[in-house]
């Protein structure tokens, strides 16, 4: 079976986020899709978020059901842990919970970019594997190419410029919510 695990804060959950999902859900080789809700990132101010852990699971759960994602399953599995929270430690925990099954982190080519900054980039890279969507202002195929020279066991799989999500600022959504401006073009969440 094939796993591709999509986290994030999601902070709020947008139209990005969905695009994403709606793709993951239609791919004919993927089986499961893991949304991990991630309750604190390791990078950012806690004073940033606008919903708890639990309301952000619950908002991806809600639209995993309103958009019929059959494929997609959201997931508490960073929850119980202590923070920080790295991603590799996520994906070895999942990795022990479907020891039989291919697993892939699903990421942006604006992560791929920083991965040699990550912990444990070369574990991440060779024993799981990434699923790498383009983002503007990204070269997606030289990105990948920079990875493969210093990880040259590295699974990456790059997906076409065609698949290239709506870019949304979670940033924008909060200041709009925040200053009372309707901002239902860029979340399906009420929040």
């Amino acid at each position: 079976m094939m796993i591709v695990v999509y986290s994030g804060s999601f902070n709020p959950f947008h139209y990005g986020h969905l695009d994403i999902l709606q793709t993951l859900d239609s791919l004919p080789w993927v089986d499961k899709v893991l949304v991990v809700v991630s309750p604190q990132n390791p990078g950012k101010s806690p004073s940033i978020y606008i919903q708890t852990p639990t309301e952000r699971l619950e908002a991806v759960k809600k639209v995993i059901s309103d958009y019929g994602l059959e494929k997609c399953e959201a997931s508490d599995i960073e929850f119980s842990r202590t923070p920080p929270i790295y991603t590799v430690e996520t994906l070895n925990q999942i990795k022990a919970l479907y020891p039989d099954d291919d697993i892939l982190y699903v990421s942006g080519a604006d992560c791929l970019e920083k991965i040699r900054r990550w912990r444990n980039a070369r574990e991440l890279l060779v024993n799981i594997g990434m699923l790498v969507f383009p983002r503007a202002g990204y070269n997606l195929l030289e990105i990948a190419g920079q990875a493969y020279e210093k990880y040259p066991e590295a699974k990456i799989i790059t997906m076409p410029d065609d698949y290239m999500p709506r870019e949304i600022s979670s940033t924008e959504i909060r200041r709009r919510r925040d200053s009372g401006e309707d901002y239902s073009d860029l979340t399906p969440v009420k929040l």
